[in-house]
């Protein structure tokens, strides 16, 4: 399913008020509003674009840029397109609430044409309306069977997830709404703090114990984006690994760092130190006594020379939150790495013994984190000139590039996020290493935040699947921090991506950009120029005969948005 055209009726304040956008060469319709009337008609196509034009599988049905300077328009136009078009003039509403409910209505009031298995099928919410192209029509109003239809069951453009992406500091959008599948997610540097609450709520077990779930919620509030960033880089480097073909394929081939945070990080982020956690803090309190009672006698040196000892006294800690009541003849003398280890053992044995419906739990965390310490066995401490006894001396283990351990990291990260229910190791994993450009960083966030969406479902289990049938995904600012080279092959590089992320799907693009460069991969009647005037955003029709696809770049800079070089 397909939008190849939405007139946008709006506010008299709006900035877009009145205007229709068509998003394929091969329609050109049309809206005017005569008798008190919005009337739809269509207009011959010159330049018709062959089926398959963008992606011989068929997988991406079309590709639109919109351009324009500063202010014109280009992100609100975007904003409108995430809206779903649901709403309709109420019909019955109580008296105090007519003025409102009039006013949201004159807000969505829309007309838009889809193309939908072939056929081209108008929908709108308007009643004063007339069709002159031919075009199947269907009228969306309160109470109306196919309205509810497409609410109750995701059909029609219902049937769309709308997918919404930028690497702008300042992001218009932000958050999630879902109902079965992604209706629509927003994709930036603000809402990765949704995502990232999502994910480790996702990852911590909740419990029966009131202290277990309080340092757990401690943990998801500590979390960073960035530690988030950190699992969906690694995420995205063993895809890349995988298909050996991707625009950062060549660029991004260092090596990892691994080192893991101690429990007692997460008390000083929350409290400055258990010691300052007071009454909120005072049953946590008593478990790091517990155990710091445990470890009086253990060698501390060992925790800057073997970064999975952090991991076991982390384990350890968990497991007195939860159960204080174990205890065993090993707990008295945990010196060494053995003895904590045995200690861990015999504890969850105990558990287990007592039948205790968490003891599988703490034996898979367990497990995991062998598998961890197994993988990373043959790589070395990175060297540190300060002496181990110095507080500044920080302990992490170095992942050499393309060896067995970093591939065999790459899929133990990915394992633990989307095939573990639950996941010790990701709570306290610090993975660094990458060292980026400015461009590296925007186009890595661009393709791992793509990549983590049809794995949605991970995340957030309550969903019947990740993605609906047909997406719709906006880009603001797609060249955004990229090089001139990046920016040259940006296009073919994201029909790739979008082929492989989301085959079986049906995949429409529409992006906003500066670039010239990006746009000579455009067709000409694909490209939608905006200009401000008279205080709105309205189409640029003076520009709508510029050569775009193969175009010179010189040419396109000079006549798209450089008035002094114009001079």
């Amino acid at each position: 399913m397909e939008l190849v055209f939405i007139y946008i009726v709006g506010l008299d304040d709006d900035f877009i008020r009145n205007q229709g956008f068509n998003f394929s060469s091969n329609y050109n319709f049309y809206v005017s509003f005569c008798n008190e009337r919005y009337e739809l008609r269509q207009k011959e196509c010159r330049n018709i674009l062959p089926e398959n034009f963008f992606d011989s599988s068929s997988c991406i049905t079309n590709i639109t840029a919109i351009i324009g300077e500063n202010g014109s328009g280009k992100t609100t136009l975007l904003n409108k397109l995430a809206k779903d078009y649901l709403g309709v003039r109420k019909i019955k509403c109580e008296p105090e609430y007519e003025i409102y409910y009039e006013e949201e209505y004159k807000k969505d009031m829309y007309i838009a044409v889809y193309i939908e298995n072939g056929e081209l099928i108008c929908y709108r919410n308007i009643d004063r309306f007339a069709n002159f192209t031919g075009v199947k029509d269907i009228y969306l109003f309160e109470g109306s069977e196919k309205l509810t239809e497409m609410v109750r069951n995701n059909t029609r453009f219902r049937n769309i997830s709308r997918i919404c992406l930028t690497n702008s500091m300042y992001p218009a959008w932000n958050g999630i709404a879902a109902d079965k599948s992604i209706d629509k997610i927003h994709l930036n540097m603000n809402s990765l703090n949704v995502l990232k609450n999502m994910f480790y709520e996702k990852k911590c077990k909740k419990i029966k114990s009131a202290r277990f779930l309080q340092y757990q919620d401690i943990i998801k509030e500590c979390r960073k984006n960035q530690d988030f960033q950190q699992v969906l880089d690694v995420i995205y480097l063993q895809y890349m690994k995988e298909k050996e073909n991707g625009i950062l394929t060549q660029n991004i081939n260092g090596n990892l760092t691994v080192r893991f945070l101690l429990f007692t990080k997460y008390f000083y982020d929350k409290f400055k130190g258990i010691e300052n956690s007071g009454e909120q803090g005072k049953y946590l309190k008593e478990c790091y006594d517990k155990v710091k009672a445990l470890m009086s006698n253990f060698d501390s040196q060992l925790l800057k020379q073997d970064v999975f000892c952090s991991l076991y006294i982390d384990l350890l800690f968990e497991l007195h939150a939860y159960a204080q009541v174990v205890e065993t003849d090993e707990g008295k003398n945990i010196r060494n790495k053995q003895a904590l280890l045995k200690y861990l053992k015999e504890s969850i044995d105990i558990l287990s013994e007592r039948k205790d419906e968490n003891a599988e739990f703490f034996n898979e965390a367990l497990n995991e984190i062998q598998e961890y310490e197994q993988c990373l066995s043959l790589c070395r401490m990175h060297p540190n000139s300060l002496p181990v006894s110095d507080s500044a001396y920080v302990a992490y283990k170095e992942i050499e590039y393309e060896s067995s351990s970093y591939y065999g990291i790459l899929n133990l990260v990915r394992k633990s996020a989307f095939e573990r229910k639950y996941s010790f190791v990701l709570k306290y994993i610090d993975i660094g290493g990458l060292k980026l450009a400015s461009g590296e960083r925007a186009l890595l966030n661009f393709f791992s935040w793509l990549y983590i969406v049809p794995y949605f479902r991970c995340i957030d289990t309550s969903l019947e699947t990740s993605l609906r049938d047909n997406i719709l995904l906006l880009i603001d600012e797609i060249d955004l921090y990229c090089h001139p080279l990046w920016q040259q092959k940006l296009i073919y590089y994201l029909i790739e991506e979008a082929r492989a992320l989301f085959s079986g799907k049906k995949v429409q693009i529409v992006f906003t950009t500066h670039s010239p460069i990006v746009l000579s991969d455009m067709p000409q009647n694909n490209v939608i120029y905006l200009t401000r005037k008279n205080g709105r955003c309205v189409i640029d029709h003076t520009m709508q005969d510029t050569k775009t696809f193969g175009a010179n770049i010189y040419k396109l800079f000079v006549t798209i948005q450089n008035p002094l070089i114009q001079r």
